[in-house]
C-alpha cells in the first residue's frame, strides 16, 4: 500500500557546510577509490540529448562496436556487487526498489544532497535499472539499453545510472547515436586500488566505489548511485545550484524538461508518495571479494561473458554455443573436475547424471541446472543455468535458440519470460556439491 510509511527515514541534524562536506566525504574513502564517475549521456528511449554539452555525433553501422563489442565483457563484477538485466515486466514508476532506496539515502548523506533528488536520477535514467536489457532503436533495430554488465547504450553510456564509458578494448567512447564520453572515467570495471584521479576531474570522472567492494563498477547499483550523489556535489561545490547540477547531468540545463521531471520525482519521493519493492538484481558473494567468489560464482561469471555471441547448435565455444555446450564450458571453467566433463554435457547425459543432485525447483540456487522441454526421444531438449532471483523470481543464464534476435540469444533474464518462454520442466540438478571442497562451493551466492 502507498503511503508515508513508506517514504525517507528519520530526518538527520543538519550536516556542515556543502564544501566541508564535501571534503568531509571523500576524507572518509581511501585515496585509492578516489575517480572518475560521471555523468548520464541518455536514457536509454532518448538519443537527442547528450551530458556535459559532448557533441552528438551520427557513425556509420560498422562503428556499432561489435555491439559494442564490450558484452564478452571480462573482469567480472566481483567482490558484493549487484548485478542487472533480465527486466521483462513493467515497473510501476512509483516504487523504490529496496537496495536502490538504501544506496540514494546512503549516498544523500554521504555527500550531503538530498537522496530524493538522487533517487530521481536514478528513476529518470532506467526506472532504477528496471529497463529492458535491448530497446528499439529506430533504424539500427534493438540494441543494448546499457544495464547488463559489459554492455553500453548506442551512445556508449551505460549502468542504472547511464555515465559515459570507454570501449574496454579499443579505448573508444560513444556509439551510433552519439559520444557520452567516459564521465566514468578510467574503466568501466577495475579495482578501486588503480584509480587515482581526483572526482570531478576536468568536470569528469566520477566512478567511485559506493559500497567497498574494492572495486569501480559502472554497472553495480551502489557505485553508480553514489557516484551520481558525488556529482551534483561537485557541481553544487563549485558555486551551482542543486538543480543546475541536475540539468547538467543530462546536458539540456536548468527549466529543461529532465530537470523538471527529475525534481517533481523528488518531491514526490520527499511527500512519500511512493511504495518499496523488492531488491532488483542478483547479489554476488561478499565472503571474499579477493578471490572473486566461488567456484559456483566462476562458472555463472564464465557464461555472463559469453552473453551478445549467437546460439550455435552443438556449439561449445568459443565463437558460439548451444544450451548444453556453454554450461559444460562454464563448469570446466570453474574446475569442476574432470570426471564430471569427460564426456561432453548434452541435456540427456545431464537427466542421466549420477552424480547430480535432484532438486526442486523451489530449492534452486545459482548453479543449478533447469532440464526443460520433451524432444523426440523423450529426453529434455533444453538446459539453463539459475544465477539468482530478482523480485522473487529465479533469473538464468543460457543460450535459448537461434530463433530470437541475437541479443537475446546468450542471456540473463528473468526464468520463463518475455523472449525466453520455457516449456515443461523435467528435473532440476545440482552439481556444485561436486567441486572440492576447498573450491568454496559450500559458500556459493546465494538468492536474494
Amino acid at each position: 500500500m502507498r503511503g508515508r510509511g513508506a517514504g525517507p527515514g528519520p530526518a538527520r541534524a543538519p550536516g556542515p557546510a556543502p564544501a566541508r562536506a564535501w571534503r568531509a566525504a571523500w576524507a572518509r574513502l581511501r585515496r585509492a577509490r578516489l575517480g572518475d564517475l560521471g555523468r548520464n549521456a541518455l536514457s536509454y528511449s532518448v538519443a537527442t540529448s547528450l551530458f556535459m554539452g559532448s557533441t552528438l555525433v551520427v557513425v556509420s553501422g560498422e562503428e556499432v562496436f561489435d555491439y559494442l563489442g564490450l558484452s564478452g565483457g571480462g573482469g567480472g563484477s566481483g567482490g558484493c556487487a549487484t548485478s542487472l538485466g533480465g527486466y521483462t515486466g513493467g515497473a510501476d514508476a512509483d516504487s523504490i526498489p529496496e537496495n536502490f532506496l538504501e544506496y540514494a539515502r546512503d549516498a544523500g548523506e554521504r555527500f550531503d544532497v538530498p537522496w530524493e533528488v538522487v533517487a530521481g536520477l536514478s528513476w529518470r535514467e532506467t526506472n532504477h535499472g528496471r529497463i529492458p536489457d535491448t530497446a528499439a532503436y529506430g533504424g539500427l533495430g534493438r540494441l543494448p539499453t546499457g544495464i547488463v554488465y559489459g554492455t553500453a547504450n548506442p551512445a556508449g553510456a551505460a549502468g542504472p545510472l547511464q555515465f559515459g564509458i570507454k570501449h574496454p578494448e579499443t579505448g573508444a567512447t560513444g556509439g551510433p547515436l552519439g559520444d557520452a564520453s567516459n564521465t566514468w572515467g578510467g574503466e568501466a570495471d577495475q579495482p578501486a586500488g588503480e584509480r587515482t584521479a581526483a572526482p570531478g576531474a576536468n568536470g569528469q570522472w566520477f566512478g567511485i566505489d559506493g559500497n567497498d567492494d574494492g572495486r569501480v563498477n559502472v554497472w553495480d547499483p551502489a557505485d553508480a548511485v553514489h557516484s551520481a550523489a558525488g556529482f551534483l556535489r561537485h557541481w553544487m561545490d563549485q558555486g551551482r545550484s542543486l538543480e543546475w547540477a541536475v540539468g547538467r547531468y543530462h546536458g539540456s540545463g536548468v527549466g529543461g524538461a529532465y530537470q523538471v521531471a527529475v525534481s517533481a520525482k523528488a518531491a514526490q519521493y520527499r511527500s512519500g508518495d511512493f511504495t518499496v519493492a523488492p531488491p532488483n538484481g542478483v547479489k554476488g558473494d561478499c565472503a571474499d571479494p579477493a578471490v572473486n567468489g566461488t567456484a559456483v560464482d566462476k562458472a555463472i561469471e564464465y557464461a555472463r561473458d559469453q552473453v551478445g555471441k549467437p546460439y550455435i547448435w552443438g556449439g561449445n565455444g568459443p565463437a558460439g554455443y548451444d544450451c548444453s555446450g556453454l554450461l559444460w564450458r562454464a563448469y570446466e571453467a570453474a574446475g569442476l573436475p574432470a570426471e564430471h566433463l569427460a564426456t561432453r554435457w548434452t541435456t540427456r547425459t545431464l537427466f542421466a547424471m549420477d552424480a547430480a543432485q535432484e532438486i526442486t525447483l523451489d530449492q534452486a540456487r545459482p548453479g543449478d541446472l533447469i532440464l526443460s522441454g520433451r524432444g523426440g526421444d523423450g529426453m529434455p531438449s533444453h538446459v539453463s543455468m539459475v544465477t539468482g532471483r530478482q523480485g522473487g523470481r529465479l533469473t538464468v543464464v543460457e543460450a535459448y535458440s537461434s530463433d530470437v534476435p541475437r541479443a537475446d540469444q546468450i542471456h540473463e533474464h528473468e526464468f520463463d519470460a518475455g523472449r525466453w518462454p520455457q516449456s515443461e520442466i523435467r528435473k532440476v540438478i545440482r552439481v556444485s556439491h561436486l567441486f572440492p571442497a576447498d573450491a568454496g562451493s559450500g559458500t556459493a551466492t546465494q538468492p536474494t
